[in-house]
Parts: C-alpha cells; sequence; structure tokens
C-alpha cells in the first residue's frame, strides 16, 4: 500500500475545537418550470468540503438571493433562503493523515419572480488554516457566487462538474485533473482562473501557483485549459492551496451566467516516485491546437482502448470515464479490468454515435486512472460527423481514410501534402505492439500509400506521423480473412 509522507510544518498544533475549515465550494442551479405568471421555479444546490477535524458545519446554510435593477445596474437583495443538508450526497474523499475532507450538499427549490438576472449568493468564515498560498486564511471569508439570466421562454441551467473531486496531488511530477464543467443546455462555456473572494474583495496575500519561484516547477507550470477545462500542475513544495475558477456560460454569444468554484489542493510526498499514469492510449490523433481529437462517422462503431500502470505493486488500480456522451439516447460506454501479469489495469470506451449526435461542437471525455490517493485525468475530444470523406487535416496535409475497411489484409490509403514531407506509416495491434514502421519522403501532392502487410484476422490501429513525430491521423483498420 502506498504510504504518504506528510510535512506537517504548523498543522497538527492549529487545528482545535474551534479551528476554521473551509476548503472549497460552489452553487448551481437547475431549472424546473415556469407559470403563468412568469415566475420560474429552480433548484438550488450548494456544495461545501471541509477539513474533518475543524468545526462542524451547520446542517443548514444561508444563501442571498438578488435581483438586477436593469435601470441602475445594482443588485439588490429580494429574500434568503437556508437549504437543508442533503444526507443523500454528502461523504468523504479519500483522506489521509492529519485530517479528511467532507462533502456536504444543501439543497432548496428557489422561485424567480420574473424574467431577469438574478445572483445568488453564499458567504462564510473562516477558510482552511493550513492554506499557504494566503497570508490570513483563517480570517478569510469563503465567497461563493452564482449569477443566473432567468428566462421563462428559453430557460437556462447553470452548469455542472461531472467528475467527481479530487484533493491530493504529488509534489515534482506532473499532474493533471479536470472537473469536466458541461452545461445542461448546451450553452459555449469559457472558465479561466480569478482571486479567491471574501467580503466581496480579493483575499489578503492571494499568490498565484503559476508562480515558479514558489510553488511551480517551470516544466510544469500550474495552469487551466480554457478550451477542455484540464488543470495540469508540477508542484514543487508540500502544502495547501487554492484556487478560484470562474465559469461563464454564453448563448448565441451573449453571457447568460456565471459560477465561482473554490477548490483546495494537497500537494504530499509520496513513499516513491510512483503514481497511476496511462502507460498506453492507442494512438489518437493530434488537430492543429495540440489536442487530442477523434472524428467520428455517425452509424460507426468506435474503439478506444488505454491501459493505466503504476510500477509500486501494492497499488491497486481504477480507471473511470466521464462525459456527455455517457448521457445521450445511444450512450457510450466504458469497462475496465485487471491486464496483464502487474498491477495495471484496462480500460475500453465503446461508442456508435447515431446521427443526433452529429455536431460541430466536440464532446469531451476524461479518463481517469486512480490508485486510490493519487489520480491522473487524459481528456480527449471527440467530434461526431455526417461524413469522413476527409478524416483529418494537419498543418497542410489531408488524409482520407482506409479502403477498403474492413480488408483481407492489404488496404490503400490516400492522402494530399501542400508541400513535400517525409512521413512515418506504423501498425499497431490492440495491445500496442507494433507490426510494422515504414518511413517515407514524399513530395508534394496526391499519393496513394498501399500495403502488402497480408496482415491476420484482427483489428489494428494505423497511425501516420509527421516528420517532427507527431501523429497526423489514426485510424482503425478491421482484418477478415
Amino acid at each position: 500500500m502506498k504510504k504518504i509522507l506528510l510535512v506537517i510544518v504548523s498543522f497538527l498544533f492549529a487545528y482545535n475545537s474551534s479551528a476554521t475549515h473551509l476548503m472549497g465550494g460552489q452553487i448551481s442551479t437547475s431549472y424546473i418550470s415556469s407559470d403563468s405568471t412568469g415566475a420560474s421555479l429552480y433548484v438550488v444546490e450548494l456544495d461545501l468540503y471541509r477539513d474533518t477535524i475543524g468545526v462542524n458545519v451547520s446542517l443548514q446554510q444561508p444563501l442571498d438571493i438578488y435581483q438586477l435593477d436593469p435601470f441602475t445596474g445594482i443588485y439588490s437583495l429580494l429574500y434568503s433562503i437556508s437549504p437543508a443538508f442533503d444526507t443523500t450526497t454528502g461523504g468523504l474523499v479519500n483522506s489521509i493523515s492529519v485530517y479528511g475532507i467532507e462533502v456536504y450538499r444543501f439543497v432548496d427549490t428557489l422561485s424567480f419572480p420574473s424574467d431577469g438576472y438574478y445572483k445568488i449568493e453564499w458567504s462564510k468564515c473562516c477558510r482552511n488554516v493550513a492554506i499557504a498560498n494566503m497570508s490570513n486564511p483563517d480570517g478569510e471569508n469563503m465567497d461563493l457566487t452564482t449569477y443566473v439570466n432567468v428566462d421563462s421562454s428559453d430557460p437556462n441551467s447553470t452548469p455542472l462538474f461531472l467528475t467527481p473531486p479530487v484533493a491530493y496531488l504529488p509534489i515534482t511530477q506532473l499532474w493533471n485533473y479536470n472537473p469536466l464543467p458541461f452545461d445542461p443546455d448546451g450553452d459555449s462555456l469559457t472558465w479561466s482562473l480569478v482571486d479567491p473572494l471574501s467580503n466581496g474583495v480579493s483575499v489578503a496575500g492571494y499568490e498565484s501557483l503559476s508562480d515558479t519561484l514558489l510553488y511551480s516547477d517551470p516544466a510544469g507550470i500550474f495552469s487551466l485549459d480554457s478550451v477542455t477545462g484540464e488543470i495540469s500542475w508540477q508542484a514543487t513544495m508540500v502544502g495547501n492551496f487554492v484556487i478560484s475558477l470562474i465559469i461563464e456560460e454564453f448563448r448565441n454569444g451573449i453571457k447568460i451566467g456565471e459560477m465561482r468554484r473554490d477548490m483546495q489542493f494537497i500537494t504530499v510526498v509520496p513513499d516513491s516516485s510512483s503514481i497511476p499514469q496511462f502507460s498506453y492510449i492507442q494512438n489518437v490523433p493530434t488537430n492543429s491546437a495540440g489536442y487530442p481529437y477523434v472524428k467520428l462517422l455517425y452509424g460507426q462503431s468506435y474503439q478506444l482502448d488505454l491501459i493505466g500502470s503504476d510500477n509500486d505493486p501494492g497499488d491497486v488500480l481504477t480507471m473511470q470515464a466521464y462525459g456527455e456522451s455517457f448521457a445521450l439516447n445511444d450512450p457510450s460506454s466504458f469497462n475496465s479490468f485487471p491486464y496483464g501479469s502487474g498491477n495495471d489495469i484496462m480500460g475500453v470506451f465503446n461508442w456508435s454515435p447515431d446521427f443526433s449526435d452529429v455536431r460541430s461542437e466536440p464532446y469531451i471525455n476524461v479518463f481517469r486512472v486512480s490508485d486510490g490517493m493519487f489520480n491522473f485525468d487524459k481528456t480527449i475530444l471527440f467530434e461526431v460527423v455526417s461524413s469522413l470523406l476527409v478524416i483529418n487535416e494537419f498543418e497542410g496535409v489531408t488524409v482520407n481514410d482506409i479502403y477498403p475497411n474492413p480488408s483481407n489484409g492489404n488496404f490503400l490509403l490516400s492522402l494530399s501534402l501542400d508541400e513535400p514531407e517525409d512521413i512515418c506509416v506504423e501498425i499497431y495491434n490492440l495491445i500496442g505492439l507494433e507490426i510494422s514502421k515504414k518511413k517515407l519522403s514524399l513530395s508534394s501532392g496526391n499519393h496513394i500509400l498501399s500495403s502488402d502487410n497480408n496482415l491476420s484476422s484482427g483489428q489494428y490501429i494505423i497511425n501516420i506521423l509527421n516528420h517532427e513525430g507527431v501523429s497526423i491521423t489514426t485510424q482503425k483498420l478491421i482484418v477478415t480473412n
């Protein structure tokens, strides 16, 4: 089993029966219905996180509801509610020594009397005393706010987070985490890092985790990807650290809502250099922006294989997958099972999208491998298209689909180059074993590549790379002899 070596500094004497406790949270709302008077009914959820040896959280929490005056631009208090703790959704995040992390969810319904802009606010003292990137955390409130544009003719719910929260990460190793913000109405989302708030202003002495002199290794500076929502960080020191995110939603180019999420990460020293990783992901093409990006033709089946590994033989790995594709009428599926002779685990993602899933905006899926303490996320984008005549365009290279597919072991692959290029054609079986590898120097123009590998029956991955070794496209080939 993995043991954790935690540099405690002053943690133990700081915690007592009156110690501070707040570690993060957010407010979300879900539209229910509207009535003939123009009033709209919503479910509101307040999520709070606290350390288990701090002050107990009250089982009712006050939320203030404000309405915007469109003439003055001022939000005025409309009324307050006190949602009760929902005992069915609380629980503990996996904990280590010193303290654990407890999750509380408070749920209620609220009525907005008319269409317009509203603010929901929660603020309370105090934050976790161990926070390192604030100057006086136990003297600061934690402010959570959500803004909602209520339109009874075009209802709107706030974004959700599809992946479970994580708290612990190792120092000196690159770590990926994606909370996977998702909008149930299909609105466009953007997210960005902001300073945490206390009583409406930035907390005192807040320091960004991207500071390479204090908290981030230059090889893995703390960053938030504004396209996928993925957070990456290679921390340099042990401690408790807070970030605050703003998630904005847009409909037809107009901003219609915003929510704030506070999160606290705990960096620790593992007893080995090993954390769970993806040791193999079936070759996935990368788009021009550098994201793992797969185009799927509706009506056809797609399978993605992933392998998670950990060099610590005492760790038992699990693997999960999250994303909008699992909630569709024709949902994707994911299964995992032990793999190999050690403690590796294999995950298999399958999806056969139908025509209703076709859209230009990609579906974002997150695959997570975990050893029960540490997690590592991999984010992959999937676009469902109505035609795959051209499956990938990458910096002047256009690649068409394999023909025929299924094949008897031989196949053709056509491509077009805007300028001369050295490419590499690789063939793998589904467990990642390389079957063949050919390097070709091609002139500009159209080319047809033929294979005479006489492959046996089975499924194969064809991967084409440019002269820099960057994957241009990856395709699955089915061989039936």
